[in-house]
């Protein structure tokens, strides 16, 4: 498994040895409520069954199976799903997700497979391996692309978090790519936990800003939270919008809802679920006579 995982990062790294592409993808930019409730300031913590998209060294975390799921129709013109699953083997922490966002003549489709391990107690990365297909008006084309994130718990409660996506540029067609893009985030903890304050600088293929983010979530009562976003594209707070969200959790089960406040171009309703099977899964304690 450790050869795997030093193969795929090696094929990473050697992407970023060739020029980037034109062109975008809505994938970059990420999905699930409690992520975007936040505002997308979400590289440090990814901590959900969104994590692969934020950063996939967050995958560590997980100590059993889960599942998870995520919709939206992105202002109002482009339904938008995710589905992810994982489970922890050996030392490494697996996922498989499948993203799609289509409109009545564009599809999009996106196969990845994530692998993240520790390596030293502190730091973790990850590594997405992507299979794009898209098709307008029934022409289809289909690429790969990877993505390599780094997570370090400098302390219990402050956590930095970088990821690259599509290093290098990921070929959809000839001339035609997805660009890489930069997220570097930071997230500090307090009140025993039942504050998270996060913020996240998100840079283009140049390292030039594209936006700042802000997030913070709040424990009002166990199990239920509060969440708030504020975006800052290219540091004008005359483009800038917020995100509301909260969340509840029990038994393994957690739900989310998110609502984008972008009047210039639509708001957004983002809904998600995940289930941990932890506690299906943990044996029964053995009785004493």
């Amino acid at each position: 498994m450790k050869a795997i995982l030093t193969v795929l990062l090696a094929g990473a790294v050697a992407c970023m040895a060739f020029g980037a592409y034109e062109g975008a993808i809505g994938f970059q930019a990420g999905h699930g409520a409690k992520a975007l409730g936040m505002g997308g300031a979400f590289t440090a913590l990814a901590d959900d069954g969104s994590a692969a998209l934020w950063n996939p060294s967050g995958l560590v975390h997980a100590d059993q199976a889960w599942i998870s799921g995520a919709t939206t129709n992105m202002f109002g013109l482009f339904p938008n799903q995710y589905v992810a699953g994982g489970m922890k083997l050996a030392d490494f922490s697996l996922a498989a997700s499948w993203g799609n966002i289509a409109d009545d003549v564009f599809t999009a489709n996106m196969f990845m497979g994530s692998v993240a391990m520790h390596l030293a107690e502190i730091v973790g990365v990850g590594v997405n391996v992507k299979y794009y297909m898209e098709g307008y008006e029934g022409d289809l084309e289909s690429g790969f692309g990877f993505d390599i994130g780094l997570g370090m718990h400098v302390t219990d409660e402050f956590k930095v978090g970088i990821i690259a996506r599509d290093v290098g540029g990921s070929v959809i067609k000839e001339g035609e790519a997805v660009d890489p893009n930069y997220q570097l985030g930071m997230g500090v903890t307090l009140l025993e936990g039942a504050l998270t304050l996060a913020a996240d600088a998100r840079m283009n293929k140049d390292f030039g800003l594209d936006d700042l983010r802000m997030g913070i979530d709040a424990t009002l009562i166990e199990n239920l939270g509060i969440r708030g976003g504020l975006v800052l594209p290219e540091m004008d707070f005359g483009q800038s919008y917020f995100s509301l969200g909260a969340g509840v959790a029990f038994a393994g089960l957690n739900i989310d809802a998110a609502y984008i406040l972008r009047e210039d171009i639509g708001n957004s309703l983002v809904l998600s679920a995940s289930f941990n099977f932890g506690e299906l899964m943990a044996e029964e304690p053995v009785g004493v006579e």
